[in-house]
């Protein structure tokens, strides 16, 4: 891909974000990341030769960096990622999520009309499902406020596509993780096998979830946009893994001798099985490059060198 095309990453400085941005650039685009950066963004090497710009949507600055910049494509990160947090305050949720991709769309349509659409969705969509692998004709019925939210945003992603004429790529994303994620499931042990005596684990530990690495969704979305894809994707290896198994990867690269139970219990809002049929994605010519095992023993290595 050459230099000008042009990428533009809302929730930039984010966990995804990062992944996104960096996979990009190192194709050959022109990437801009807007978002807020924990760090300056010219010492991390994920916003190498990225234009990054500290900002918090909605801000009205927005649509100037659209009229300057002029991407050909923007992918939507910015929002929440929490199942949890959506349960304790579900109008914050709904702002973050909801309001925030109605005033991108807006921006877009009234800057840059002719800018492809890459909406990062999710699975929390789906809810439950009544079979598996889950397809995107499956009915969406979500069971926590995450999902409703992300259901609404795509909701209106059809409404400017069919009113506006705004082209779009919805993907639904299911358990993305990867080195740098400290948050859900696998942060969450981490922290407990280096915390804890005895490690808590929800569930019963048969509930299962397709796992991606971030590196693997970054590659995916690049595909799906120069395959010039439209419509819903699942985003996911199209395996799934128990949540027990998962416990154990984590216990062998963490080297701990904790003895664990658990709960029996789920967290609200969070469902029972997850696995997704990926055929439409593999239309693309996606395979998966980082293997669970790997990804897991990878994310360990991070997470015993950052918090030390």
């Amino acid at each position: 891909m050459s230099d000008h095309q042009r990428v533009l990453v809302t929730g930039g400085g984010g966990f995804l974000g990062g992944y996104i941005c960096s996979h990009f650039r190192k194709h050959g685009y022109q990437v801009m990341a807007v978002g807020r950066f924990k760090e300056q963004p010219k010492t991390e090497p994920q916003y190498t030769g990225c234009n990054c710009i500290e900002m918090s949507l909605p801000d009205s600055g927005f649509s100037k960096l659209l009229q300057t910049f002029r991407p050909e494509l923007l992918v939507h990160c910015a929002g929440t990622s929490s199942v949890d947090s959506s349960v304790a305050d579900p109008y914050t949720d709904f702002y973050k999520n909801t309001i925030t991709c109605a005033f991108t769309l807006e921006m877009l349509r009234q800057a840059t009309p002719e800018c492809r659409f890459l909406f990062l969705s999710s699975a929390a969509v789906y809810g439950n499902p009544s079979r598996l692998p889950i397809s995107e004709q499956a009915p969406c019925r979500p069971i926590s406020p995450y999902g409703y939210h992300k259901l609404l945003c795509e909701q209106m992603v059809q409404e400017y596509s069919c009113l506006y004429g705004l082209r779009f790529i919805t993907a639904r994303l299911f358990s993305a993780y990867g080195e740098g994620l400290r948050r859900q499931i696998l942060y969450d042990l981490c922290c407990k096998f280096k915390s804890m005596d005895a490690v808590e684990v929800y569930g019963t530990g048969a509930e299962t979830r397709d796992f991606i690495h971030a590196a693997d969704v970054a590659a995916s979305l690049m595909l799906l946009h120069e395959e010039d894809a439209a419509g819903v994707f699942n985003v996911a290896s199209g395996e799934q893994t128990t949540v027990s198994s998962v416990v154990e990867e984590l216990r062998q690269g963490l080297q701990s001798s904790q003895p664990l139970f658990y709960s029996g219990t789920n967290k609200p809002g969070n469902p029972l099985h997850w696995q997704a049929d990926t055929t439409r994605l593999k239309t693309t010519g996606f395979k998966i490059s980082v293997p669970l095992r790997e990804g897991i023993e990878h994310y360990c290595h991070w997470f015993i060198t950052a918090i030390q």
